[in-house]
This record gives C-alpha cells, sequence and structure tokens, in this order.
C-alpha cells in the first residue's frame, strides 16, 4: 500500500549543478534567467577551465515546442530520452538506433560545455555548441589537439562570420591556452566528482519513474 504523505507518484529530479545555459544568440552567449523571467548576456571569463563535455539533443518542433534529452558521455553506452515540454518522450534508445528519424524532424545534437572561471571556482557554468561553431570546435580540438581541452586552459578567441547560402551568422571560436596547474587541475576534478553524483542521481531517478511506471501499467492489465 502507497504511503500517500509521500510523493509516490512523482520522483523529484535533481537539479544541474550549473548555474546557467548559454547559447550564442545575436552575436553573444545569452542564458535564460529564471528569476528574471528573461534572457541575460553571459560574458565568459577570459580563460576558463573544461569539467566536462557532454552531449543531448535539443529543438522545436512544431507540434511539440521545444524538445530536449538527458545528457550523456557515451553514445555507445548511454541511451538517450527526448521529451517534449509535456514531458512526452518522442525518443528513446541509443543514438546508432534513433539518430536518422531525430535528424529527420530537425533536431540537433548539441555539446554542453562546462567549465569554471579560474577566479570564481565555486560557480560552475556551462554554454551550449551546435551548428557552424560545433564545428569549429571540433576542428580546435582534432588530432594532436584531442585531450588538450581537459588539460589546459581554454581562451575565447574570436567571432567569425559564417554563410550558409543566403543566411549569414557568426559563430565564436575558442583556442588552446596555459596548461593547467595542479591546483586547477584538482578544481577540475572536484567538479568533475559532483558532476558524476549528479548524473547517478539522475540515472536513479529515471529507473526509478520507468518502474514506477511499468508497475502502474501491470496493474492496469489485472482482469479484475
Amino acid at each position: 500500500m502507497p504511503i500517500y504523505w509521500q510523493q509516490t507518484t512523482n520522483v523529484d529530479t535533481p537539479r544541474h549543478p550549473s548555474l546557467s545555459w548559454a547559447n550564442w544568440k545575436n552575436d553573444k552567449f545569452q542564458a535564460w534567467n529564471r528569476d528574471k523571467q528573461a534572457e541575460e548576456e553571459i560574458k565568459l571569463p577570459e580563460s576558463f577551465i573544461i569539467i566536462a563535455e557532454w552531449r543531448s539533443v535539443k529543438g522545436y518542433l512544431w507540434d511539440k515546442g521545444w524538445v530536449w534529452s538527458n545528457e550523456v558521455y557515451s553514445f555507445a553506452k548511454e541511451p538517450l530520452t527526448i521529451r517534449s515540454n509535456s514531458w512526452e518522450i518522442l525518443y528513446e534508445w541509443l543514438w546508432s538506433e534513433i539518430k536518422d528519424k531525430v535528424k529527420a524532424v530537425g533536431l540537433k545534437l548539441t555539446k554542453n560545455v562546462h567549465y569554471v572561471d579560474p577566479d570564481k571556482t565555486d560557480e560552475l557554468r556551462t554554454f551550449c555548441i551546435k551548428w557552424a561553431w560545433l564545428k569549429a570546435w571540433l576542428e580546435t580540438f582534432a588530432d594532436d589537439n584531442r585531450f588538450a581541452a581537459g588539460n589546459h586552459l581554454i581562451c575565447f578567441k574570436e567571432v567569425k562570420n559564417g554563410k550558409t547560402w543566403s543566411i549569414k551568422y557568426t559563430y565564436p571560436v575558442f583556442s588552446i591556452c596555459d596548461a593547467l596547474t595542479q591546483e586547477q587541475k584538482n578544481v577540475q576534478a572536484s567538479w568533475w566528482a559532483k558532476l558524476a553524483a549528479y548524473q547517478e542521481k539522475v540515472n536513479v531517478t529515471a529507473d526509478e519513474i520507468k518502474n514506477e511506471k511499468a508497475a502502474m501499467e501491470d496493474e492496469d492489465s489485472l482482469p479484475f
């Protein structure tokens, strides 16, 4: 029998430790401020420590509104769950199994870069990379530099102009700066542990929701 003073049908989802999620819009980084209920500019520090690079799916569907997924590190091992604003599951499984359907409706992969300002190490923030500047990011950290983001400070280098057909846009470009000091590596490790703990809680919560849903479906199918 359920204990009704507990929230038996709604599992609280842990809140992500990042204080802001910035996207590149109108030639600058902007993030939604929940308190002000408006977007505000986010100015990146001159250099920053990357804590993690995770990926998710984001976008807008005319009949579903804004759509997003959970964050994953490994496409090969971690399934994506893509939901609408109403919490409806639209697509769910490993990226290799759902990518064609997801791309067909215009949803895009986004790289979420979680970072810390070396002068404000108690604040974790995030900026999201997609489209043209995802390509620029991958080119910066390709080949011999593929591990540099985890071992060096990263700097905001410049803003470049791009054009696809008749559409003009700008996108940010980053560069590899000084190697991390031992103190900065310790900050990186500490924040990584916090992110890993958050991810574990999220996975447990997701499992609880799935198990509860399955139990409710089993009850609905009882022949009495």
